[in-house]
Parts: structure tokens; C-alpha cells; sequence
């Protein structure tokens, strides 16, 4: 299996699809005003994407400790790195292993 107490699925989803879909909405909505809060049908919604957006989707500086595959020391991250490195490069340098923003 994958080691221990490790759920492999869970871990997948909650550092390398979590981490693109905050990297993916930095790149793609540049202003969290484009989001429209007087919409009837999604206002609510994109209230809290505007909050998103504004406060969990850039990367923080300063961190002591780090948080992306690509920096990382540890053998299994530098694999999936390097394998995820072939499919496509710039999302593979924003996969986080855990998420701070």
C-alpha cells in the first residue's frame, strides 16, 4: 500500500488539486471585482469568491518552512514532482504540499 495510516487519495486531492485550483483562480480572474455580487442567481457565491480570491489564493512570502514539491527535500515529493514535471511545468511549480496562503 501507500505507508501507514496514509489515505493516498485524499492526500492527492488535498495538496495537488487543492493547491492548482487556488493557483488556477489567481491566474485566470485578476480582479476579484469582475465577480458579480448583484447577480440573483449567483451573488452569494461570488461574494465568497471575492473573498477567496482576495485573501487564499496568492502565495505568502516570508514563510519559514516549505510548502511546494518543487523546494521539497523529501523523496517522494521530488518523484511526483519530477513525473508531474512531464505533463505540464508551471502547474507542477505551483503544486503545494500544504496549502498556506
Amino acid at each position: 500500500g501507500f505507508g501507514g495510516d496514509i489515505d493516498a487519495e485524499a492526500m492527492f486531492v488535498g495538496t495537488v488539486l487543492h493547491s492548482l485550483d487556488h493557483e488556477l483562480w489567481s491566474v485566470h480572474l485578476a480582479d476579484a471585482l469582475w465577480l458579480d455580487v448583484d447577480s440573483p442567481r449567483f451573488g452569494v457565491m461570488a461574494e465568497i469568491g471575492r473573498l477567496v480570491k482576495v485573501g487564499f489564493t496568492d502565495d505568502l512570502s516570508g514563510l519559514l518552512f516549505n510548502v511546494k514539491f518543487k523546494n521539497a527535500h523529501h523523496p517522494f515529493f521530488q518523484e511526483i514532482y519530477a513525473k508531474a514535471c512531464k505533463v505540464n511545468r508551471s502547474l507542477a511549480d505551483a503544486m503545494d504540499i500544504c496549502i498556506a496562503k
